[in-house]
């Protein structure tokens, strides 16, 4: 899965979303309008760290460290 660009995305993206999601729902406020809007900061923030993450370069340099 990971020797793809759209593999390593998926890989990323749920790897970000499996941790920052619950402790968003920890942190947020009860407020339901509020933990929507943080919830969505907290999807496109891992949708734009895993396009970056999973870009050939980034990643072979990173696996090279």
């Amino acid at each position: 899965m990971l020797e793809t660009r759209r593999g390593r995305f998926v890989g990323i993206t749920l790897a970000i979303l499996v941790v920052a999601l619950p402790l968003t729902v920890l942190v947020a406020p009860p407020d339901p309008y509020t933990q929507l809007v943080v919830a969505v900061g907290v999807v496109l923030f891992a949708l734009t760290a895993a396009n970056l993450l999973s870009h050939p370069t980034v990643y072979e340099r990173l696996r090279e460290e």
